[in-house]
């Protein structure tokens, strides 16, 4: 692999730079991707509406994000609710924010699980536009050299989450009585999450991913976790890997108390937010599953480019020469996230 001073690749091999950092491998230099539709967007002169709406603006905006910030990894992402409307959940969409299901849902818990099991993806306007601008993206990032993940949206626990309203299922989980029917929730959209995997994998990515983020343990108790959570990680482990499927898991807020559990999943790579313990994570789970993360995704708003550069080169310094992480932020970067910082940001990976 050919890597000039300034970390600079030739092209055709930024991919497989990807594809090894994220087997573990050691390799040149630390590839760097950013969760910055938000930001995409905006930087293009698009509104939110419009990006989720139409897939040119989705592979506009992503792809002239990546070649400005010279980024390794196009992240393609919309909001968090793509899963929750094809499933039937109220959901808002403001003209120029993200898409996010409404906070009380009209299906009661004990229904829910038939009704998720009738759920066709394919039968979405939502879900098929997704798909072309991934299948589109795909593409561009073969001809680019570029390594392209997309986003499936929630996870089997996050998603059942918000079908169920996130007060009302927070109150379920401590209520015995309930728990059969969150179990066949959570049977149902596991089945629903797996399908849009393969449906993802099968526009020519190179990695899927999803987010369990209300499974952490900002949201949760690890008793929680894993009582509902941690055996579906590691089913949903097995039956990826068996599909041929690489994927990561991003999880939100502290995970600190429930590394060794994650370490035990089988997950090839978590996305884990900045409150996460860079150095007690790299103990505990190095060789076990590679860090995508975990700069302050806040920090990028209201730090500067050295506050930025700094927080990167600390999360770098704990890996390098060892293996295992791709270099990202924590969580979505917010739409007023300053250029300069994303600069520094990405500097910091290649010196």
């Amino acid at each position: 692999m050919n890597v000039n001073r300034k970390g600079y690749m030739e092209m055709g091999e930024r991919i497989e730079l990807v594809r090894r950092a994220f087997a573990g491998e050691v390799v040149e230099r630390i590839p760097v991707m950013a969760h910055n539709f938000l930001m995409a967007a905006r930087e293009a002169g698009y509104t939110q509406k419009e990006f989720r709406e139409n897939p040119d603006v989705m592979v506009k905006a992503m792809t002239e994000a990546t070649m400005k910030y010279n980024l390794d990894c196009v992240l393609l992402d919309v909001d968090t609710a793509l899963l929750a409307s094809a499933c039937g959940a109220d959901v808002m969409y403001p003209d120029d924010l993200a898409a996010v299901a409404k906070g009380e849902q009209p299906v009661p818990l004990a229904e829910l699980p038939d009704k998720v099991k009738s759920v066709d993806l394919l039968a979405s306007p939502r879900i098929r536009l997704y798909l072309e601008a991934a299948e589109r993206l795909a593409a561009w990032g073969n001809e680019n050299d570029r390594f392209i993940r997309i986003n499936t949206d929630q996870g089997p626990f996050s998603l059942a989450c918000i079908l169920t309203g996130m007060d009302e299922f927070m109150m379920d989980l401590l209520d015995e009585d309930c728990e059969e029917d969150i179990n066949r929730l959570l049977d149902a959209t596991y089945e629903v999450c797996l399908k849009m995997h393969e449906l993802c994998f099968a526009t020519g990515a190179h990695m899927t991913s999803y987010g369990n983020s209300s499974e952490g343990c900002s949201v949760i108790s690890p008793a929680l976790f894993r009582q509902f959570c941690k055996q579906r990680e590691t089913r949903l482990a097995a039956d990826l890997k068996a599909r041929g499927i690489p994927y990561l898991c991003h999880i939100c807020g502290d995970v600190n108390p429930i590394l060794p559990d994650l370490a035990e999943t089988g997950c090839p790579a978590y996305e884990l937010d900045w409150k996460t313990d860079v150095n007690r994570l790299f103990e505990i789970a190095h060789g076990k599953f590679t860090l995508s993360g975990n700069v302050d995704p806040a920090l990028f708003v209201t730090g500067s480019p050295e506050d930025v550069y700094a927080a990167a080169r600390k999360v770098c310094d704990v890996f390098r020469g060892k293996g295992g992480l791709v270099l990202c932020s924590g969580c979505a970067l917010g739409p007023q996230t300053r250029s300069e910082n994303v600069q520094a940001f990405v500097r910091a990976a290649y010196d």
